[in-house]
């Protein structure tokens, strides 16, 4: 397994994102494409050379495949020819919603093959660029979107057809109220029914606090539910070696205690991070 770090959102410009990366002992970053675009593209270089980082991942979230737009889907063609650019394996954004507010928030039209058609189509000319171009186009499930469950997972990419588009497993997102408590069983069925459509993986958590209705968040990793010892050791069974776990959505002040423990959870799975 290798590791990475995603740290948008947190201010940090590109010798601080370079920085934490080295600090942790990461081999991959996560970057927004509108963070890539702070830089010059031989900025980046020098700055990757230097450190011995990689780009795994560029974010593409503004695009979202239910409702497109020209603004957006110029977003998602950018991604792509920056990860070109870099040398980055991947692009990343999600399946796409109905909800004009959120693109990984919940829509009534979004749990149905007609939405999952709609999707495939809005994503293959995406699709076609990135083949030519060398670059993956990796989706972020969410159980709120129309990569709702294992089999619209499933679906989605078996109807876009190319072998350019895989998937981005972040258990975080795929927890139900149902699965709470059985979490890993529910990302092992996940894990075993994709098998190589998963490309990447990222690390955060979601725990459910003791309020009325219904209450639950993301947090980092190791402060809610899902048992990562457990995660990483299927990873290691059914993906390549060098598949990469990316630890993100993590406050700087609780980035330690995170990162400790996906490590601790790698050895307690017999699993090398490399």
């Amino acid at each position: 397994m290798r590791l990475g770090l995603g740290l948008g959102g947190l201010g940090l410009d590109a010798r601080g994102l370079i920085e934490q990366a080295t600090a942790y002992g990461v081999s991959g970053l996560l970057l927004d494409v509108s963070e890539v675009r702070k830089q010059t593209i031989a900025d980046w270089h020098r700055l990757l050379a230097e450190s011995g980082l990689e780009v795994v991942q560029v974010g593409g979230w503004a695009y979202n495949p239910l409702r497109p737009t020209p603004e957006t889907e110029s977003i998602a063609r950018d991604a792509l020819a920056a990860a070109a650019d870099l040398g980055a394996p991947c692009i990343i954004m999600g399946g796409g919603t109905k909800n004009p507010k959120h693109s990984f928030c919940g829509h009534p039209d979004n749990f149905t093959d007609e939405a999952i058609s709609e999707a495939a189509a809005s994503l293959k000319p995406l699709a076609r660029e990135a083949e030519a171009a060398g670059v993956l186009v990796t989706l972020e499930i969410h159980f709120a979107t129309v990569l709702c469950d294992w089999n619209a997972c499933r679906k989605l990419i078996e109807e876009i057809a190319s072998p350019a588009v895989k998937i981005n497993l972040d258990a975080a997102n795929m927890i139900r109220y149902s699965d709470y408590w059985s979490s890993s069983d529910y990302i092992r069925a996940g894990i075993e029914s994709l098998g190589a459509m998963i490309q990447t993986c990222h690390a955060k958590d979601v725990v459910m606090h003791d309020a009325l209705h219904l209450h639950m968040d993301e947090c980092p990793a190791g402060e809610g539910c899902l048992n990562y010892a457990d995660i990483i050791a299927m990873v290691d069974a059914h993906l390549p070696a060098d598949t990469y776990m990316v630890v993100e959505h993590t406050p700087l002040a609780k980035l330690p205690a995170a990162m400790a423990y996906i490590r601790d959870c790698a050895a307690q799975a017999g699993v090398a991070i490399i």
